[in-house]
């Protein structure tokens, strides 16, 4: 009898050490998944961080080449409204023929062609993978369209376009989503426009040609 007793004692015994173990594998599990989740987090806000820094380091290249473009054209300017004055001296003293200046200037006008106008696009694949930086206003001349006209076009193709204030808003929302635990990425384009209220019908960009 007192070897049974000893030996039911020491099931008891294994049996308290089996379910403290048990419960502190579980514990364990819980501090495993919840540091699993906590570097998964910081990890996507890490790439949240990276991709508005890339986009910022883009936006500046870009609006540099376009500063330069500008500068470029009045350049140009400057030196056919140079020629076109001395086309004005040499006929008014009958010293060059018309056709000089029809050749020089076959279509004058006053209407520059737009520079400056950067934003970032996203495509239906959303962030991060489908984002970059364009400039509406090389859109534009390339194409001799007005840039709201390509804005919207942009718009028809599935990018919704934020100037470069509105997506540093952007980034920093998503960055509070998902430390939250409302987000995780990558975040759709459909979501996005949820997210920033674009989702709802807007108006048409107006076209508003200056004379």
């Amino acid at each position: 009898m007192e070897n049974l007793k000893s030996f039911h004692d020491h099931l008891d015994y294994l049996r308290s050490r089996v379910k403290k173990l048990t419960e502190k594998e579980l514990t364990l599990n819980v501090l495993f998944t919840e540091e699993e989740t906590r570097l998964h987090t910081e990890d996507e806000v890490s790439t949240l961080k990276v991709v508005h820094d890339a986009i910022a380091e883009r936006l500046d290249r870009l609006k540099y080449i376009e500063a330069s473009a500008r500068c470029g054209h009045r350049q140009g300017k400057t030196i056919v409204s140079l020629i076109e004055l001395a086309v004005e001296l040499a006929v008014s003293k009958g010293k060059g023929p018309s056709v000089v200046e029809d050749y020089l200037f076959p279509e004058p006008t006053n209407r520059d062609p737009p520079f400056g106008l950067v934003m970032v696009r996203i495509g239906p694949k959303g962030l991060p993978d489908d984002v970059e930086v364009v400039s509406i206003s090389q859109l534009a001349r390339e194409s001799h369209r007005p840039q709201p006209e390509m804005m919207n076009k942009l718009q028809d193709d599935g990018y919704i376009l934020f100037t470069e204030e509105a997506f540093s808003l952007l980034i920093d929302r998503l960055i509070v989503d998902v430390r939250e635990g409302k987000l995780r990425l990558p975040v759709s384009r459909n979501k996005l426009a949820e997210i920033t209220g674009l989702d709802k019908p807007k108006p048409r960009i107006r076209i508003i040609e200056s004379e």
